[in-house]
């Protein structure tokens, strides 16, 4: 994988506006399904770069990655919002009261994000890009950059 390129400061802010967005469009559609009012819209943004870093990892052996990777990067987030939601209301759904199965087949089967909420995620892009453009600073893209490299050379 290049490091360089994937974890350059544009491509970080890029990425994590983009998992942002899509993060909090698939929290809004938890809170709509389940009615469950309790969900923390916010990312772990070290958590939010290890899925982009995991994402990247998986899709660098396919030929089509690039292509792949906006609707990976969609669907990751989703799932990620859907693994918060599930260590945060655990009593719900074991007391089967709300149903994760069908929400994430959805996800896998491409159906979870409908046509408005992408829309959404459009109009707001450029919101989302100024945010993260605050939160990553030149030294901070460099302390990533060098973080991720000495991963992969443990690797």
């Amino acid at each position: 994988m290049d490091i360089q390129k994937h974890f350059s400061k544009e491509n970080i802010i890029s990425n994590l506006a983009k998992y942002d967005m899509y993060y909090q469009i698939a929290t809004g559609k938890l809170i709509n399904i389940t009615q469950t009012k309790d969900i923390d819209t916010s990312i772990e943004f070290q958590y939010a770069l290890g899925s982009i870093y995991e994402l990247l990892k998986d899709l660098e052996k396919l030929e089509n990655s690039q292509e792949l990777f906006e609707d990976e990067l969609r669907n990751q987030a989703a799932m990620d919002a859907i693994q918060n939601f599930i260590n945060n209301n655990m009593k719900l759904i074991k007391d089967g009261k709300i149903e994760i199965e069908p929400i994430i087949n959805d996800i896998n089967d491409g159906n979870f994000f409908n046509r408005t909420m992408i829309e959404i995620c459009e109009q707001n892009h450029e919101k989302q890009l100024e945010k993260w453009e605050e939160v990553i600073t030149d030294k901070l893209a460099t302390a990533i950059l060098q973080s991720l490299q000495e991963l992969e050379a443990k690797n």
